[in-house]
């Protein structure tokens, strides 16, 4: 008998605990898209002979985001200095996939020309930094802002913003092949 009380004491706490129930189904959290780095073009990260060997260049990048229903933005920076803050060369507005896949259906494309008046930083010969800065939020300076919502009793969260960054490196050699 001593043994069977003894099995029953041990077979749970003999203080009753208090039932806690979640109330409310939590806020989902903002999730950081992600540059899928095995699908980005060039997949070589240094380019050589630009200018010289060739005139065109052609970048892009395959997005993904947990958060299917968020908009991003591809922002495409020729070399951006944080000294001299300055808007994106270039920005590709990424909408969510019809089929609601993590995967975004388009990539974001960058296509300088050599001699482009648009891009011309890049026909400088010498090194040069091609970045892509995708945002899930909206950017000031390159900082990725928080989304503020409103809670059911009436206080604010801040949902913070993210990015994704992917860097090429350039040397644009001086020749006579583009002119």
């Amino acid at each position: 008998m001593g043994l069977g009380i003894a099995a029953w004491g041990l077979s749970g706490c003999l203080i009753p605990q208090d039932e806690a129930f979640l109330s409310e189904v939590p806020i989902p959290r903002n999730r950081p898209p992600r540059i899928v780095e095995k699908q980005v073009q060039p997949s070589e990260r240094i380019i050589r002979g630009y200018g010289s060997d060739f005139c065109g260049l052609e970048f892009s990048v395959i997005v993904e985001d947990p958060d299917v229903g968020d908009v991003l933005t591809a922002n495409w920076f020729i070399d951006y200095d944080p000294s001299l803050p300055r808007g994106a060369d270039r920005a590709v507005r990424l909408e969510p996939s019809a089929d609601g896949n993590v995967v975004r259906d388009e990539r974001a494309y960058f296509q300088p020309n050599f001699n482009s008046a648009a891009f011309d930083r890049l026909n400088v010969p010498g090194d040069h930094i091609i970045e892509v800065l995708v945002a899930d939020s909206a950017l000031v300076g390159r900082d990725p802002q928080p989304t503020v919502v409103k809670l059911p009793d009436g206080q604010d969260f801040s949902d913070p913003g993210y990015t994704a960054s992917y860097v090429w490196f350039v040397r644009t050699e001086a020749g006579t092949g583009c002119l």
